[in-house]
């Protein structure tokens, strides 16, 4: 039987965070100002202070399999006076501390759905410690348990839950060295498959089950002149020129080069481009060039990863993942 919204649901603005994994509701006059995808500030006067700040997070955490485990995980300080309360699977707690003179309050609710995934929501509320603020103050702290009690969670796993568990496993995963071409070696996810082509130039590297999410893996070579002389040979010199002529038709941001050891470099940046089959759609890569300078060639191995999700939290995992790997990897001839 579908539940009837109460008196207060009927009457409040109706926000919902990462896609109805939580909704929350608000007094009608409230301002409510979206930070990013995951904050709020919420103010209940057209004066902009005292802000709510609240922030929800989506996690997994199969070690978090019990009520004195969740105690702990929901406050970590043992000397705070806090009062804990459980409805079901949704933990809620608030206290209240003193920091540089002025009062903190925080609000947080732990929604727990098994076997494993999480979600919490932090409410947050400062203000001087004085009777002129208290007089402002007290009238937000009475309407907070009514706005936090009809806070509802989604009773089944989001997209953001989904992401959180992504998140974990790729924090977790075990990596298996790989010797792509006896040339770059590479430490990636078991789980990911690399899959080469027929002519042995490439690579692609399969990151989920569904093959959604690849990256490129290419190798060049490029041989230098013996008869060059000692500017033309600086390593320095030779990556700058190459970075130059491989950029040079192409939309870039976010450039940075690294070097590591004398003729060992890693340049990476955002790539932008139109999308052939439609004008008005932008498709960015992250493209990354691990290089290595030798007396007689310089060998790049390219890697590239196309931001294809609409969900900029799923490439940020990804890309994170990315970065830890491309810049642990070793040119090994």
């Amino acid at each position: 039987m579908r539940k009837k919204k109460t008196e207060f649901q009927e009457k409040n603005k109706k926000i919902e965070l990462l896609d109805s994994t939580a909704t929350l509701f608000f007094p009608e006059y409230c301002n409510i100002h979206v930070k990013d995808s995951n904050t709020l500030e919420v103010a209940f006067s057209e004066e902009k202070y005292p802000v709510l700040g609240i922030n929800i997070q989506c996690f997994d955490n199969p070690k978090l399999n019990n009520e004195s485990k969740i105690k702990k995980f929901l406050i970590d300080d043992e000397g705070i006076n806090f009062r804990l309360e459980r409805k079901g699977d949704v933990f809620y707690t608030n206290y209240e501390v003193i920091v540089d003179k002025e009062k903190l309050a925080i609000y947080k609710i732990l929604s727990f759905l098994k076997p494993r995934t999480f979600r919490i929501i932090r409410f947050a509320l400062t203000w001087p410690d004085s009777q002129e603020a208290k007089k402002v103050i007290d009238p937000i702290l009475k309407k907070l348990p009514k706005i936090i009690d009809t806070v509802k969670f989604n009773a089944y796993k989001s997209k953001y839950d989904e992401l959180a568990s992504l998140d974990y496993n790729l924090s977790n995963a075990k990596l298996v060295s790989n010797n792509l071409w006896n040339t770059i070696k590479l430490r990636v996810p078991l789980k990911w498959k690399v899959e080469f082509a027929k002519d042995n130039e490439y690579a692609n590297v399969y990151m989920d089950l569904k093959a959604n999410f690849a990256f490129l893996v290419e190798r060049f070579f490029v041989n230098l002149n013996n008869k060059a002389n000692n500017n033309e040979k600086n390593p320095d010199k030779l990556v700058e020129n190459l970075i130059q002529e491989i950029t040079k038709e192409v939309n870039i941001t976010n450039a940075k080069l690294k070097k590591a050891g004398k003729s060992n470099y890693l340049f990476y940046f955002i790539a932008s481009e139109k999308d052939l089959n439609d004008s008005n759609k932008i498709n960015n890569s992250k493209i990354w060039y691990r290089i290595k300078v030798f007396e007689d060639k310089i060998v790049i191995i390219s890697f590239v990863f196309q931001l294809t999700s609409n969900i900029q939290l799923e490439n940020e995992l990804y890309l994170s993942k990315l970065d830890q790997i491309i810049g642990s990897s070793e040119i090994s001839v």
